[in-house]
């Protein structure tokens, strides 16, 4: 008893001694930090207090956050590490906000244990005076990460132009409008397109998150609502030539307003009149302004053909709804992908923190494999071939690949083509290994 009493006495001066430095200044906060991990370390009735007690019971003017920062702090940079980084000018808040920040960027996958604390402080030095915060730092974090992952991309496809002639002849870095153009007439089954809306809207309140935050690739040419609407326009006509008598275009739209007129007209002026509307259902309304009683949860979807001949004979069983959601997406994959579920700009970030994917290995319009399955299961068959006109990310090519549709990939914007290329090849030696493992295994039969 009496030794408890002795350290409930050394436990209640030190704690008087932390109450009067925290309510000088800053300065004060490194000794009490000092002071809270002697007193984390001294043991009453044979176990250290925890600092829910040592508040209810010594430090009651202070939350346990606090009390757990000062401690931490003080335990991430003792008094001979942070002793260099004071005569420098740094704060105990810096270095608090750095400890925070590399906490945050381990988990997310940004940072590793062995990334030593100095780093972030000197960060929080430096940005001295700005409005820094964790959120910045790891945002920072990302766009290098992200820019990395681009140049290592760029120098990818660098290399495979150089190997693989075989099949890079099919992916053009390029105005899709001059690669349609050198195509002859009535020679594609399926002209696909996803081209930019030019037309999205970002709260003034600030609750609409840049997807850059997340890692997402937003690259996008012709993004202006005037090009994005002629781009669409140039695409239909130039559909027109090269598509076959029972040809089929596959145009994504924007779900922010009505099917432009301009786009439906063209359409039936060009004979393409037979116009299948469709939905692509998102797990939850998008975001925009906030005033508004209504948003959007929907991606408008149109299919068009010359009649409605063109359509028939190509049912497979696989639903005829009018609205594609995960369930649909789901059914039309052969393996299951956690990301096709929901919008890749609300999972992707998750992925990254598991370290599943890199940043800047998605972009933030990025269209589900199991949408493009659905819709070439629906309009075509083996050995078809499918012009992707604004080709982006790939998606619409790796369900050819697997679905065995010939195709042609076109993609303007440098970074989406190199992001493209590369996630190609890797579908492409994918499929190959499999076809490779079915044939061992049909010879050893």
């Amino acid at each position: 008893m009496a030794d408890k009493a002795t350290q409930e006495t050394k436990v209640l001066k030190l704690c008087e001694e932390i109450n009067t430095l925290l309510t000088v200044n800053e300065s004060g906060a490194w000794k009490a930090g000092d002071l809270l991990v002697k007193v984390s370390a001294i043991k009453v009735g044979g176990k250290p207090l925890t600092l829910k007690q040592l508040r209810e019971q010594y430090l009651p003017k202070f939350t346990i956050s606090y009390l757990s920062q000062l401690r931490s702090t003080a335990e991430a940079l003792p008094p001979a590490k942070r002793k260099k980084h004071l005569k420098k000018g740094v704060t105990w808040h810096d270095c608090e906000m750095a400890r925070r920040s590399r906490n945050h960027c381990i988990k997310a996958k940004l940072a590793t244990k062995d990334d030593s604390l100095d780093e972030f402080i000197d960060y929080m030095h430096k940005k001295k005076g700005e409005k820094i915060s964790t959120k910045k730092m790891m945002k920072d974090r990302i766009e290098a990460a992200t820019k990395e992952n681009r140049n290592s991309r760029r120098l990818v496809v660098e290399q495979l132009k150089k190997e693989r002639n075989d099949w890079t002849t099919s992916c053009h870095h390029a105005s899709c409008l001059d690669v349609m153009a050198s195509l002859n007439p009535e020679s594609i089954d399926v002209v696909h397109a996803d081209p930019p809306y030019g037309a999205f809207y970002k709260t003034p309140s600030g609750k609409f998150a840049e997807p850059e935050s997340k890692g997402l690739e937003t690259a996008c040419d012709s993004s202006t609502r005037e090009e994005a609407l002629n781009l669409t326009l140039e695409i239909i006509e130039q559909a027109a030539r090269v598509l076959k008598p029972n040809g089929k275009i596959v145009i994504f739209q924007a779900s922010t307003e009505p099917d432009r007129p301009e786009v439906i007209s063209l359409l039936r002026e060009l004979g393409l009149g037979t116009i299948f509307p469709m939905y692509w259902k998102k797990c939850q309304p998008q975001p925009s302004d906030f005033k508004i009683p209504f948003s959007h949860e929907t991606e408008r979807i149109l299919i068009a053909g010359r009649s409605r001949e063109a359509f028939q004979g190509l049912y497979n069983g696989s639903g005829r709804t009018d609205v594609l959601d995960e369930r649909i997406i789901a059914k039309a994959l052969d393996y299951n992908l956690e990301y096709e579920e929901q919008p890749v700009s609300r999972s992707f970030y998750g992925e990254a923190r598991r370290g599943d994917a890199k940043y800047g290995d998605r972009h933030f319009f990025e269209k589900p494999l199991g949408i493009c399955k659905f819709l070439l299961e629906k309009l075509t068959y083996e050995g078809d071939s499918v012009i992707d006109v604004c080709g982006c990310t790939g998606s619409m090519i790796e369900a050819c690949i697997e679905l065995n549709r010939r195709w042609i990939y076109c993609e303007s914007n440098e970074t989406n083509y190199n992001l493209g290329v590369s996630r190609i090849s890797e579908v492409l030696e994918r499929v190959a290994g499999i076809k490779s493992e079915d044939d061992d295994a049909s010879v050893s039969a």
